[in-house]
C-alpha cells in the first residue's frame, strides 16, 4: 500500500511539474465562471511568455484555455489566440461562454461561437457573425452546422469551418443612402435585405440619422401583411456553404440572451397574426432610371423615375442564381399619370453609375 501511495504521489508531482514546465510565467490570465446544463464550470485563458514555439501552433501567439468543474479538468491548446490581426478569444455572450473571432481588415469581421458540453467534450455547432461591409453596412448572419468537438490544434481554421458564404453580400453591399435631399432626409425608407419564397425582409429607417447610426427595425413583408420585429439582435440564418439557397431564416435573440430559429413555417405564422398591410418605400437614387412593363431588361417603357422621387415597393424578385440582379415593382404617383406602377432595376436604390438613362 505504502509503494502505491508513494506511485501516486510521484505521478501527481509529476504531472505538476510537467504542467508548470509547459508554462512557466502566466500573462494575460482571465477568470470566467458560465452555468452550462445546470453546472457551474470555470474558464481560465492566459499566454505562455516562456513558451517554446511549437510547430503544430497555429497562432503566432497561442493561448491556453483550462475548463474545469467537478469531474470535468481539461486543458486546451491553439483555441485562442493572436495570429497577424486575427485575435480569438473566450468572452461572454447574451450570457454564454463562446470563442469571440475579431478580425480588422477593410471588411471587419466579428463572430461568437457559442460553447456546448455535451459527454464531457466541449463542442461548438453555431457562429453568428457580424460583418462591417465597405459601404459601412453592418451584416448579421448566422449558420448551424454539425457539432464539432474542440480538441488542441482546433485554431483559426477549425473556426473558419464554421463560417458560410455570405450569400447576401451582393445585396448589402449596393444598400446606399447618401442624404441627397433635405426633405427625404426625415422621412421613414425601407433597404432590401433578402427574400425567402414569397417573403420578402428589409431593413426600416426612420430618418437618415437613424441609417448612418445604425438603427433600424427588421421588417418582414409578402403581398398581404407587413410585421415588425421588436427585437434588435437578428440574424439572417445562411443554410450552408454549398447551398444555392443561401438564406433559410432567421435566429433571433430576446432581451435574456435565448436564441430562438424562426424557418419559413413560423415566419409565415406571425405574418399571419400581423394586421399591418404591406407599406414598404424608398427613393429613387439614379439619375434617372426606366421603368419597365416586366421584370426583363427586352420590356422597357418610354418612362423613367429621376433622383428622389418617392416609390411605394409592391413586390421583389430575387435571382438566387445570380445574387445582385433583384428586381422590383413599384407604385409611384405621378400628378400627369396618376398612379404608375412598373418594375424597375435594383440598382435605383444606389446612387452609383450603371450606364442606365
Amino acid at each position: 500500500m505504502r509503494k502505491i501511495i508513494l506511485l501516486i504521489l510521484v505521478m501527481i508531482i509529476s504531472a505538476v511539474c510537467s504542467a508548470e514546465e509547459s508554462c512557466l510565467t502566466k500573462k494575460s490570465i482571465t477568470n470566467q465562471k458560465f452555468n452550462i446544463n445546470s453546472k457551474s464550470y470555470k474558464f481560465i485563458s492566459y499566454f505562455c511568455e516562456n513558451k517554446n514555439s511549437d510547430e503544430d501552433d497555429f497562432f503566432s501567439e497561442s493561448g491556453i484555455l483550462e475548463v474545469h468543474a467537478k469531474n470535468f479538468n481539461k486543458s486546451y491548446k491553439n483555441v485562442i489566440g493572436i495570429w497577424g490581426m486575427l485575435n480569438i478569444r473566450l468572452d461572454s455572450w447574451n450570457n454564454k461562454s463562446a470563442f469571440n473571432y475579431i478580425m480588422p481588415a477593410a471588411e471587419t469581421t466579428e463572430a461568437n461561437i457559442p460553447i456546448m458540453i455535451k459527454n464531457n467534450e466541449l463542442m461548438v455547432q453555431c457562429v453568428y457573425i457580424n460583418q462591417r461591409l465597405k459601404n459601412f453596412m453592418e451584416a448579421k448572419y448566422s449558420y448551424c452546422g454539425d457539432k464539432k468537438i474542440i480538441e488542441d490544434g482546433f485554431g483559426k481554421e477549425g473556426f473558419e469551418d464554421l463560417f458560410p458564404e455570405f450569400y447576401l453580400y451582393s445585396i448589402y453591399n449596393n444598400i446606399y443612402f447618401p442624404e441627397s435631399n433635405e426633405y427625404l432626409s426625415h422621412k421613414k425608407f425601407d433597404a432590401f435585405i433578402g427574400k425567402i419564397d414569397d417573403i420578402s425582409f428589409y431593413r426600416r429607417y426612420s430618418s437618415l440619422d437613424d441609417y448612418s447610426s445604425n438603427k433600424f427595425t427588421v421588417v418582414m413583408v409578402n403581398k398581404e401583411k407587413e410585421y415588425h420585429f421588436k427585437e434588435s439582435e437578428i440574424y439572417q440564418r445562411m443554410v450552408g456553404k454549398t447551398s444555392s439557397e443561401g438564406f433559410i431564416g432567421l435566429d433571433i435573440i430576446d432581451a435574456k440572451g435565448n436564441t430562438t430559429f424562426y424557418d419559413k413555417q413560423r415566419l409565415l405564422e406571425l405574418l399571419n397574426k400581423s394586421t399591418l398591410k404591406p407599406n414598404i418605400t424608398s427613393y429613387i437614387q439614379q439619375e434617372r432610371i426606366n421603368l419597365y412593363s416586366n421584370p426583363n431588361e427586352n420590356e422597357p417603357t418610354s418612362m423613367y423615375l429621376v433622383q428622389n422621387d418617392f416609390v411605394k415597393i409592391l413586390d421583389v424578385i430575387w435571382d438566387k442564381d445570380q445574387y445582385s440582379n433583384v428586381w422590383f415593382k413599384v407604385s409611384y404617383s405621378s400628378k400627369k399619370h396618376g398612379e404608375i406602377i412598373k418594375w424597375i432595376r435594383g440598382y435605383a436604390f444606389n446612387p452609383w453609375s450603371y450606364g442606365e438613362g
